[in-house]
């Protein structure tokens, strides 16, 4: 294969509609654009792809909304071989084609048109549910038979999965299949990372995977580290070219009122014991947690501490912003006589309730933190090894106006949360940029912990409001 001639360069090496009337259309002249999205919180991919059509294919060829569609696509390398194995590919397992998502006429001769697709995974899963008793270690004794088996989902796909802590005597009861893994994740705890119950279930490009936050965290060297250059003073220099940033926006700042609301700086537990008429407090902090996670920053050249996106400066009660449990309050019953189906992880011996000290409080704070992180959404060159999931370097220039500093905030190690392939067609060159939701949950350096030197202060006095107007004269209006 060719060299890369340009960042961003693609080749179809398959675009194959296969039509209900059992036509298989070779359409990759016809090909305009096609998009591709991951994230790492959806059960499975979705796209789409648009066609420039000048023989009425909609209707000649009886296309519907119920096709196959066989798609390979190739960013170039002078090896061969790594770039067919890190080739986006679906050939063997083709996408699934649900929606004619828009036809529009550009000429008497012309029309485009465009169909949306997903996997075939994600059609089995809306017209089958599950209905039966499980038993073990939750990646490879539940999930992965949902995923393998004939009568479910029956995906032939890549699995990429985390060993848990877990022992589970479950049944689905007549759920969907990707909704009964969903609530099995929830409870799983991580069997490599402290117990840690932030784990999720995905697809990229790649397959399937079945992990936690932590291990995604867990990289000593990035994917991919991508620069602010501006200007780009050398046009031919494609390996560098590829590392570009295109362009990029931040996407939200921390909302302190929101976040305590939403359990992420501290909560509290209360397990009430209905037969032994007890109860059991358990109390969550964020800044005492946030060292026993693993974080954007867990390694990193820049040497700084691991910082939390919150500051450990005491407010006017001399307390930090994780000192209040009460903030949220989360209530669960517990029947001491009644076994659930949970084994304890330390001891193999089962459980009599859900476990829900282990995993509630930790994964709300821990997602909510992801929500509250630094984002950034940032365009780059296509590149078809990079998916959701990855964890990326960014470095990004600082504003002060000196070409060599980079931003202290905002540059760093962040995990891709959403990404979007984008192939182009058009003006004789093939061009793919890649569109990413990036979070970093630490900064590089602490923020200040001195406190704020204002304090709450006013008159406090009541007022009794009288009836009627003050005035006694006439009603003038």
């Amino acid at each position: 294969m060719a060299q890369i001639q340009y960042a961003g360069e693609y080749i179809v090496d398959e675009c194959l509609l296969c039509t209900v009337g059992g036509l298989e259309l070779d359409l990759r002249d016809q090909l305009a654009n096609i998009n591709i999205y991951e994230d790492i919180f959806t059960n499975s991919i979705t796209g789409s792809i648009s066609f420039v059509d000048t023989n009425n294919l909609t209707a000649n060829a009886s296309i519907v909304g119920q096709e196959k569609l066989k798609l390979v696509l190739v960013t170039p390398n002078a090896s061969d071989d790594t770039s067919r194995d890190m080739a986006i590919n679906f050939s063997d397992q083709p996408l699934h084609v649900y929606q004619i998502k828009s036809s529009a006429n550009v000429n008497d001769r012309t029309k485009t048109f465009e169909l949306a697709f997903t996997t075939n995974e994600i059609m089995r899963n809306n017209r089958i549910r599950v209905c039966q008793s499980y038993n073990g270690e939750p990646a490879k004794e539940i999930i992965k038979k949902v995923i393998r088996d004939p009568e479910l989902l029956n995906s032939k796909k890549e699995f990429y999965y985390e060993e848990t802590t877990n022992l589970f005597q479950m049944i689905a009861p007549n759920m969907r299949p990707f909704d009964f893994i969903n609530t099995v994740a929830k409870r799983c705890l991580s069997k490599e990372y402290d117990f840690a119950p932030t784990f999720l279930f995905y697809e990229t490009v790649r397959g399937y995977f079945f992990r936690t936050i932590d291990s995604m965290m867990d990289r000593k060297n990035p994917r991919m580290i991508f620069k602010e250059v501006t200007p780009n003073d050398d046009i031919n220099n494609v390996g560098r070219n590829l590392t570009n940033i295109l362009s990029y926006e931040i996407m939200n700042s921390t909302d302190t009122l929101l976040n305590t609301r939403a359990g992420m700086y501290n909560s509290d537990l209360l397990l009430v014991d209905v037969f032994n008429k007890s109860y059991k407090h358990y109390e969550y902090k964020y800044l005492e947690d946030f060292d026993k996670q693993i974080h954007a920053d867990e390694f990193n050249n820049y040497g700084s501490e691991q910082a939390p996106i919150a500051s450990k400066a005491p407010d006017q009660y001399g307390n930090l912003i994780s000192d209040y449990p009460k903030s949220i309050l989360h209530v669960q019953t517990i029947e001491r006589e009644t076994k659930d189906g949970l084994f304890d992880p330390s001891t193999g011996e089962p459980n009599d309730y859900r476990g829900t000290d282990m995993w509630l409080q930790k994964r709300r704070s821990r997602f909510t933190s992801l929500e509250a992180a630094i984002s950034l959404r940032i365009k780059v060159p296509g590149n078809t090894t990079i998916q959701a999931g990855d964890l990326i370097g960014i470095t990004l220039k600082n504003q002060t106006g000196s070409q060599s500093a980079s931003d202290p905030y905002l540059t760093g190690r962040y995990l891709v949360r959403t990404l979007k392939h984008d192939f182009k067609k058009g003006a004789g060159k093939m061009m793919h940029e890649i569109h990413m939701d990036c979070i970093r949950d630490t900064v590089q350096v602490a923020y200040p912990s001195t406190g704020v030197t204002a304090s709450d202060g006013g008159d406090s006095t009541e007022t009794i409001i009288p009836r009627g107007s003050a005035d006694p004269g006439d009603v003038l209006f």
